[in-house]
């Protein structure tokens, strides 16, 4: 005969299991719970990035200043190229006046020399002496002397080192009884010429000795 108390002992079975069930069912649902709970601000977070960039793409797609300084930047070598080019015209332009200015002031050669007789000497500038000064020294005139002379600066002549080429009439060594006063007799010039010329300050020569003889 059944056991009338099986069915009994059958549900006290199946009571843990179920119990179990439940237990499992109730920690998956926790776990859960937490998960959207931890994940959630990091969801939020993510949004709110993806919002800002989306924001500054707009932003930058509808500002026009990156590209006004680009194309700034870009005209600043062309700029620069143009100055430079305008410059260079400019000192071309000075470079030719001058040398327009040069010419106009140049003393033709054959006018300044006309009527200059005599031999070229090559004379070495010495101490307190001027350009203008050697050409009254040698009888010559300031344009004679430029034409001569045509690659030196009166301004920019230096003791013992710029030579200037003069004419004379010759050059005389002394003899016997050969006093200036004689010697400047015999060429046509006056004693004061010569003294000046041969840079003596006293009426005394030496035998052996060159005279430069000037013009006059």
């Amino acid at each position: 005969m059944k056991n009338p108390f099986s069915f009994i002992k059958d549900s006290s079975a199946r009571l843990p299991f179920i119990t179990l069930l439940i237990l499992l069912a109730t920690l998956l649902g926790l776990l859960l719970v937490g998960y959207e709970h931890f994940l959630s601000p990091k969801s939020e977070e993510l949004v709110k990035a993806e919002k800002l960039k989306m924001e500054e793409d707009e932003t930058l797609l509808g500002d026009p200043t990156s590209i006004i300084i680009d194309s700034t930047e870009d005209s600043e070598p062309s700029s620069s190229a143009t100055n430079q080019e305008d410059s260079a015209v400019l000192a071309q332009q000075e470079l030719e006046a001058q040398k327009k200015e040069a010419e106009a002031e140049k003393v033709p050669e054959s006018e300044s020399l006309k009527n200059v007789g005599g031999k070229n000497h090559a004379y070495t500038v010495e101490k307190g002496e001027t350009f203008f000064g050697i050409a009254n020294r040698f009888g010559l005139k300031p344009d004679q002397l430029k034409a001569l002379n045509p690659g030196v600066d009166p301004n920019g002549i230096k003791v013992g080192v710029t030579k200037l080429n003069v004419k004379i009439q010759t050059i005389h060594t002394v003899g016997p009884g050969d006093v200036l006063r004689v010697v400047a007799a015999k060429y046509g010039v006056s004693k004061k010429s010569l003294m000046e010329v041969n840079h003596k300050d006293q009426d005394i020569t030496l035998r052996g000795e060159q005279l430069i003889i000037p013009l006059h």
